[in-house]
């Protein structure tokens, strides 16, 4: 009766096992943070009766856990980081766990050019755009373009392509920075082994509970046990990827003129000026005359419309006296006429 009984334990532990198998894929939103879950306190509640030749009852497994986890013989996940700090935090710098990132702020006169050189430097050292995005056209040539993107390059290359960069455009800003994850790592991964053991100790209590209640409880905190360790999975491999490949943020903008980066005396300084006023005046210049043929056909039409305006003004300027003096005369007329006609009424009587 005990052989069938445990059977049906093991059947039912294996099926809960592939029923809670999917709990932990809840933890991959978690896996994006950069800090690590606080870890459970796991107060013992089972004992792992390893000398027991049958099952023990529960009250008598939870004391004899909590006895045995006292005397050091099952692992928590509440086990100190010390202990997995002896050996990898010790040693050559290599051995540490360093995300470096950097930043950088480049111009350049040939946007496009560089563009295309860009991601030629980002694909030779191994590395891929994670995005990117462009401000500006070409056509309107009084607002430059820009860009900014985001680059994930190897760790170990990260000097390399920010030489490459250097080359390629004028570096007005730089600053590479590194952060060092080791003891979280480390921590990380004490808490994982810790929750391993103690899933072996209660897959074995599973298999040797008799009572509905109890093996209801060890699923309970099996399930809990599961989803903490693919938590902590998760965030070692988002460690991992941060490590593995560095982010650099590029921020790009189209220039006439590169900002001068080194030092300059007082004599390079005037002459860089002057070259600068200089092309100022030029600039000016030639975007006036731009402006002035590009407007030119408006120009004619209002040169045309304001002609027609003048000589129609001069015109009517210029009759004015003739018009007046027809008036003077045609009323002198009039004045003739009438008297004239009082004349001849006059004779008449």
């Amino acid at each position: 009766m005990k052989k069938i009984k445990s059977f049906c334990a093991l059947l039912l532990a294996a099926a809960f096992i592939l029923a809670v198998g999917g709990c932990g894929r809840k933890s991959a939103d978690y896996a994006r943070s950069e800090t690590a879950p606080m870890a459970y306190d796991m107060t013992a509640e089972y004992e792992y009766a390893a000398d027991a030749e049958v099952p023990m009852p529960m009250a008598q497994a939870e004391e004899g856990y909590s006895n045995a986890k006292a005397a050091g013989k099952v692992a928590t996940a509440t086990t100190s980081q010390a202990a997995g700090t002896g050996e990898n935090l010790t040693g050559a710098v290599a051995g540490r766990k360093i995300i470096k990132n950097g930043e950088l702020s480049i111009q350049t006169r040939e946007f496009d050019e560089f563009l295309t050189s860009l991601n030629q430097a980002i694909r030779s050292v191994g590395g891929y755009v994670e995005s990117s995005s462009v401000s500006g056209n070409s056509y309107n040539r009084n607002r430059m373009r820009s860009a900014d993107i985001t680059a994930r390059i190897p760790a170990e290359n990260l000097d390399a392509f920010c030489d490459q960069v250097s080359d390629l455009g004028n570096v007005t800003y730089k600053n590479l920075y590194t952060r060092d994850v080791t003891l979280t790592y480390v921590d990380l991964e004490s808490h994982v082994k810790a929750l391993r053991t103690e899933q072996g100790t209660l897959m074995e209590l599973l298999a040797k509970a008799e009572r509905v209640e109890d093996i209801i409880a060890i699923q309970s905190r099996l399930s809990d046990v599961l989803y903490e360790i693919e938590s902590y999975e998760s965030t070692l491999r988002t460690y991992d990827d941060q490590i593995a490949y560095s982010s650099v943020y590029l921020s790009i903008q189209e220039v006439a003129r590169e900002t001068a980066v080194e030092k300059e005396t007082a004599s390079e300084e005037i002459a860089r000026r002057f070259r600068e006023n200089w092309e100022d005046v030029k600039e000016g210049a030639a975007r006036f005359g731009i402006n002035f043929l590009s407007q030119l056909p408006v120009i004619l039409v209002w040169v045309l419309f304001l002609g027609v305006v003048a000589v129609v003004a001069v015109l009517i300027v210029k009759g004015a006296p003739r018009r007046k003096e027809k008036r003077e005369r045609r009323r002198a007329l009039k004045r003739q006429k009438a008297y004239q006609e009082a004349q001849a009424k006059e004779t008449k009587e």
